[in-house]
């Protein structure tokens, strides 16, 4: 990614000027993960944060009967680490598909939240739509089926469009949705037999939105 599509992208994320920017981006550096790739395991100790470029990154929990859960997913404009001071990370670090981020150390990007007014008011915004979606996650494991989690998480991937490319990895689907391989799989093939979805190596495609929708149940 070329300097200016960053800029471009730390202007819109913290809704700030271009010479905020700048300074945003002369903290950071820039870097790409492989998929798979692991950037911090449970209990490491972590002075650096993240902001999202493009790709996903997965919070992985291993829970005491040795199931990984997923904790959280983030994905472009969202930030996640050690945000205003070293901690302890609670997750695994996980990259889906390929991640390209910014990176920069909790005490620098502490000092220009402490001294620019609109980059701190961007990062409250992109921390407070995060706060909802996770919300919005915890409402749907409590209100919807385990397929109705699968569609809903399809329709949150494709944002305002109707393609998702790559396609989902099944068992990624599955782990946000909370539900197992099995179901999401299951749950995908009965779109597609539908015709609600097509598929491909390449893509997903959502058909039909609004019957998508109706069936987030």
């Amino acid at each position: 990614m070329e300097r200016t599509e960053r800029l471009a992208a730390l202007e819109l994320f913290f809704e700030c000027s271009a010479a905020e920017a700048e300074m945003l981006n002369d903290a950071m550096s820039f870097a790409v993960y492989r998929h798979k790739s692991v950037l911090m395991h449970q209990g490491d100790p972590c002075a650096k944060a993240w902001i999202v470029l493009d790709g996903l990154a997965q919070m992985h929990v291993i829970g005491s009967d040795g199931q990984t859960q997923l904790l959280a997913a983030h994905g472009p404009g969202e930030l996640f680490g050690a945000l205003l001071s070293e901690s302890i990370v609670v997750s695994d670090i996980i990259a889906q598909n390929q991640l390209t981020v910014l990176e920069a150390s909790t005490a620098k990007l502490r000092l220009l939240v402490d001294e620019q007014v609109r980059i701190s008011s961007g990062l409250a915004r992109i921390l407070a739509r995060q706060y909802n979606a996770m919300l919005d996650r915890m409402a749907a494991r409590v209100t919807l089926t385990a397929i109705g989690r699968v569609y809903a998480e399809l329709l949150n991937e494709a944002a305002n469009g109707s393609t998702i490319s790559p396609p989902p990895v099944v068992a990624a689907l599955g782990l946000k949705a909370q539900t197992t391989r099995e179901t999401a799989s299951r749950a995908i093939n009965a779109l597609v037999r539908r015709g609600i979805v097509s598929r491909d190596s390449q893509k997903l495609v959502i058909n039909s939105r609004s019957l998508l929708e109706d069936l987030v149940v």
